[in-house]
């Protein structure tokens, strides 16, 4: 009698872990397909890869709502990709200066939102008027509606 509940405890629990193993991959399987079909969205436009690319500040998530503006010619489209190039290697410097003890996290804060600001004024003189204020318009969405992202 021991055995059989031996037996059929260690037949259960085989069970859950083999159940938790084909979940898990499945769940890995969905979120790569994710992030593959929206690289694929921004490699249509964009003709550049954005695989190894961390996420955040750089440029995936900006790019996408700068696709979305009326009348982006590729001239614009090519500017946008060199500031968002030489803002990432900004930030990226400051992180590695701050990793390294060179700098404070207030400095590294101060330093990083200059940047920012900079690069929010050369990406305004890329755009038009009216694609500026598009691009404000879909930040305020974005920002209304996290779950979407």
């Amino acid at each position: 009698m021991r055995n059989l509940k031996l037996t059929q405890s260690l037949f259960t629990t085989i069970l859950f872990l083999m159940s938790a193993v084909v979940f898990g991959q499945a769940e890995a399987k969905n979120v790569k397909h994710v992030s593959n079909t929206q690289m694929e969205l921004f490699q249509v436009r964009d003709g550049s890869s954005q695989s190894g690319q961390q996420r955040g500040i750089f440029q995936p998530r900006e790019s996408r709502l700068v696709l979305q503006l009326d009348d982006l010619t590729e001239a614009q489209l090519e500017q946008v990709n060199e500031l968002n190039d030489k803002h990432r290697g900004q930030v990226l410097e400051l992180r590695t200066k701050l990793r390294d003890g060179e700098m404070s996290r207030e400095e590294f804060l101060t330093k990083r939102r200059a940047h920012f600001d900079q690069h929010q004024e050369e990406l305004k003189s890329v755009l038009t008027n009216a694609q500026w204020e598009q691009l404000k318009k879909l930040r305020a969405e974005r920002r209304r509606s996290p779950d979407e992202d």
